[in-house]
């Protein structure tokens, strides 16, 4: 069964089968708790410290993804966009990655 759990600000965390967890944070730079769990795949939008802590959220054979294009990781569909994180194309607060992904015949779309 599909469970969908935020853990704040921009993480999420979509398991079934896999456990993606999205924009990773590490709760206290933010002044919240830290995300309990850990990641088949990480995504992150942004290279921000309240997108990108990755360490918080890893296992051994976690997969990161980062950057733009499609693929399918661990089974799962995955496309990364580009977008912008201000109104300028990137040039106050740089690039952004929209992230698609299909699981259990769900799509679901992260914009960061």
């Amino acid at each position: 069964m599909l469970q969908i759990r935020w853990h704040g600000h921009a993480c999420f965390e979509i398991t079934n089968k896999l456990t993606i967890v999205t924009d990773p944070h590490d709760g206290s730079s933010i002044g919240i708790q830290k995300p309990m769990v850990e990641g088949d795949i990480i995504l992150v939008s942004h290279d921000h410290y309240d997108h990108n802590s990755v360490k918080t959220v890893k296992k051994d054979d976690s997969v990161v993804v980062k950057d733009v294009g499609k693929r399918v990781v661990k089974g799962v569909p995955i496309e990364g966009i580009l977008s912008y994180h201000d109104e300028v194309h990137g040039k106050k607060r740089g690039e952004n990655i929209i992230f698609k992904f299909t699981i259990d015949d769900i799509t679901f779309c992260h914009l960061g």
